[in-house]
Parts: C-alpha cells; structure tokens; sequence
C-alpha cells in the first residue's frame, strides 16, 4: 500500500521534532523499547577520497533512525546504526558486510555506494538472506547481470536500489551532447565497475545519435592524466565523457587545458570537489534524481538535517540515503507488528525482502516502488554545468 497521508504527517512532525532535539541519541521519548535493539547496518566510504559522499550517507541514515526512534516506529524496539567504513574498496566492503551479517539483531543493510563494492557486498548478504538497499550504485549489472539487454537475470533477491540506473544516465548525457551538435566524443574511463559501465552506456546511445567515439581509452584510477591527455588531443574530439568519479575527473579536465571540448560525466562526477581538483568552467554532469533542495517533498529532510548539526552536508545521495533507511525501517515495522509477527529473529529476515519488493510509498526523494528486478520505479536524472566553481542544474528528466 502507498504510504498514508497520516505516515508522512508523522515523518514531517518527527523531522520538526528531531530539528529541535538535536542529532542522534538520548532517549526515543515514551517508546516501549522492552524487547531491546534492532541494527541498521550501513557500508560506506567512510575515508579517502570519497569520505565527503559516506558522511552525507551515514549522517542522513542517523537522521531516519533517530526519526524512527522518536515516533516509535518499530513497536518494543529501540533502533540502532551500525555504519562501516568499506574504504571504498571490494575487499573491505565485503569483510564489513560479513561482520555485520553476525548480528542476529541487523534488520537490513544501507549501502553502498561504489558499485564494485556492492558487487563484493551483495553475494554475503545474499547467503544471509539480508536485504540491502543502496542509495548510491548505478551499475545495471548489480540487479540484471552481465547481459542485461538480451537476457537479464536478477542474481539476488535481497538486493535493491532507490536510485535511477546507468541505463538512464549514460543515455541522458549522450542525448545531451548531441542536442547541442557535439557527436565526435573521446570516451575515457577508469577500469571500475561504475565507470565502464556507465562510459558503455553512453558509447551506445551516441551511436544511435549518429555520434562517433573517436577514442575510447581507459585511465586506470589514481594514474596521472597527461598520456590520456594527449591521446585525446590527438583525436580532436568536440567533448570528453569521463566514466569514473571526480578526484580523477577534475585532474583530467585540467591536463586537457580546454582541448577537446567540455568533459562530461556521471553521478560520479557531480561533486563540489570536482573544480578544486582541476574541473574547467563549462564542464558537464548528470546525475540522479533531482536536487534535493528544489523537491517540495524533500523540504523537511533538507531542514531537519541542517538543524541537526551534522558537521558534513547530506552531499548528492544524503537524501536517497534517508529514503532506503526509512523504506528499510517501514517494511521491518509491518513484518513486526504484522500477522505471525512477534519478536524479531534472524528467521523474519525473508519476509522483511519480500516486504520491501511489495514497498510502494512516498519517499523525500519521489515516489519508491521497485520492479521484479529490484530497480527504483524512477529513472529521473538532472543534468548539471559547473559554472563559477560550481555544479548547477539544468533541467531534470523525465
């Protein structure tokens, strides 16, 4: 059932609430919480370079438990975070995953937000029968598998994502560039999952646009730019689209010293540090969803947050972070206080997947639902310009 106007009124009420008390902790008011503490895991870059992306994830996630806390959402249960840093790296997010999968007492995880971590994450929650709920990947493969056009297959049924797919942004930016009569593009990207797959999406829908990809070239993460610099130049190429994330985007955009055209990108891109590390003005971005600060919707989450006094803003997937958290929070509270509810037990954590496959609510970010695959029924993707240092938006879409 689509969340009532009375759930959403309780949510709104909650975040004023929470706006006056503060962050996260302290009592959750006169809730029975008699039958003890139920973990929101969340996995995410917590440090390096992307730790700016994992605080918004995990503070915004804070927001929703401490929310939850306040109003009683899970009836005899207080609720708790458990955030892990996965450093960006596979390696680690899975040993995160693995130990927080031994806590009889998780309901569910949040993350992540790289999409190769996630394709190390989602095999040892999946054993688990844990669902996970990402508000960051953008990968196709992670929910249709390597063939996703001809024959799609979902490997894991305890995986979801509240975010629009490389199938949406990758089109959307080739669309972009051809609408303004750029079609000879140089393709580089940096040999990850969420990179090539986003730069391959992109490479098809240019070609349905009559583009040309005058160079496709990878430049393997952290590697100095000026070799891939120069081959691009070679190519003469009216625009760059970069598959990878901004602290290797902007140095590229600065070793192209303005040949080539703007540089374009994905979600990955779409950071305010991406000027500061060498992104040029006129540089373009898509990414997903809309600004959180133009959704009426999203206007309690945005003033909540700012209220709370987190030391790091809620950045491009804060929001979306809030949602999965909640829809996570939702669907436990139905199975709990449903029929054969009762006490949580490890045993209920199939029925918390299969209620969050039948979710279908109003989250800050839009409507949530998810196909048979597990994908957001949104696809909505904004299209940005770094102007003056900045990124701005354009127009979202659809």
């Amino acid at each position: 059932m689509r969340r009532s106007a009375a759930l959403a009124a309780v949510m709104i009420t909650g975040a004023l609430t929470l706006a006056a008390c503060g962050t996260s902790g302290g009592s959750p008011g006169d809730c029975d919480t008699d039958r003890g503490t139920l973990t929101v895991g969340l996995v995410a870059p917590l440090s390096g370079e992307l730790a700016n992306i994992g605080a918004g994830m995990r503070d915004s996630a804070d927001l929703a438990v401490t929310q939850a806390n306040r109003r009683c959402a899970i009836p005899g249960y207080r609720i708790a975070l458990d955030a892990r840093d996965d450093e960006a790296d596979p390696a680690t997010a899975a040993a995160q995953a693995r130990a927080l999968a031994g806590n009889p007492d998780l309901i569910g995880v949040v993350g992540t937000y790289n999409s190769s971590t996630a394709q190390a994450v989602q095999p040892v929650l999946g054993a688990a029968g844990i669902v996970q709920i990402s508000p960051g990947n953008t990968n196709v493969s992670l929910t249709r598998g390597a063939n996703p056009v001809i024959a799609p297959l979902r490997q894991y049924q305890t995986y979801f994502r509240v975010v629009a797919t490389d199938a949406a942004q990758g089109p959307a930016a080739a669309n972009a560039l051809a609408a303004t009569g750029r079609t000879r593009v140089a393709v580089v990207s940096d040999g990850r999952t969420y990179g090539e797959g986003i730069a391959n999406e992109f490479a098809k829908q240019l070609a349905t646009r009559g583009g040309q990809v005058v160079l496709r070239t990878t430049l393997p993460a952290g590697t100095p730019p000026a070799a891939t610099a120069a081959a691009v130049r070679a190519a003469r190429p009216q625009a760059v689209f970069y598959g990878g994330e901004y602290p290797d985007g902007g140095p590229l955009s600065r070793a192209l010293a303005g040949a080539g055209g703007p540089v374009m990108g994905g979600d990955g891109m779409v950071n305010p540090a991406y000027a500061a590390l060498g992104g040029r003005e006129g540089d373009l971005g898509v990414s997903v969803g809309a600004p959180p600060e133009t959704l009426p919707s999203a206007r309690p989450f945005v003033d909540a947050y700012a209220k709370a006094g987190y030391r790091d803003p809620y950045g491009s997937y804060g929001a979306f972070s809030f949602d999965a958290t909640n829809v996570l929070l939702e669907s436990v509270s139905g199975v709990v206080t449903g029929p054969g509810g009762g006490e949580w037990s490890t045993a209920q954590r199939s029925v918390v997947d299969a209620a969050v496959q039948a979710y279908d609510g109003e989250g800050v970010t839009g409507a949530i639902s998810f196909d048979r695959f597990g994908d957001v029924s949104s696809d909505a993707v904004t299209m940005y310009r770094l102007v003056g240092g900045r990124w701005t938006p354009d127009r979202t879409q659809p």
